[in-house]
Formats: structure tokens, sequence, C-alpha cells
């Protein structure tokens, strides 16, 4: 029983990053459509090149909160365990 422990992610912790991560994804097309050169190619070609390099920076965004998420977690839970363990 000793080697039980909690969670790191939670269901909770999953969505919110997915909802965070769209959010991203949307605001960052919107920045982006601007820099896009092919405006001669007509406005779907901007928002295609605007959303392929949208979805790699939103997978980026959504490993970089992941990782920041388990590793503030682990922090916590250790924290937690040296305050247990000093009482």
């Amino acid at each position: 029983m000793e080697n039980m422990k909690p969670k790191l992610i939670t269901k909770h912790a999953v969505i919110l990053d997915l909802i965070l991560t769209v959010v991203f994804f949307v605001w960052i097309t919107s920045i982006l459509k601007k820099h896009v050169p092919w405006a001669e190619a007509g406005p779907t070609a901007v928002l295609l090149g605007a959303a392929y390099c949208g979805a790699c920076l939103s997978g980026v965004f959504w490993l970089a909160l992941s990782l920041f998420r388990v590793t503030l977690a682990d922090q916590i839970l250790q924290k937690t365990v040296a305050t247990k363990e000093v009482l």
C-alpha cells in the first residue's frame, strides 16, 4: 500500500487543457492570417495556411501546458508528503 500515489492528472484537468488549446488555436490562427503570404490565392488558402501553422503551435502549447500541470502537481505532492513526515 506504500506504493499508491494520487494521480497527477485528472479528467477535469485534461478537459481544461483541451479547451485552452482550442482557444489558443483560434487566437493564434487569427493572428497568423495576417502573416500568410498567399493573399492572391484567396481567403481560403490564407485560412488554410494559418490553420496549418496554428495546429503546430497549438500542439506545442498543449504539450507545454500538460508538462507544466504534471510538474506542478508533483511538486505540490512532494511538498505535502514532506510536511506530513515532519509532523
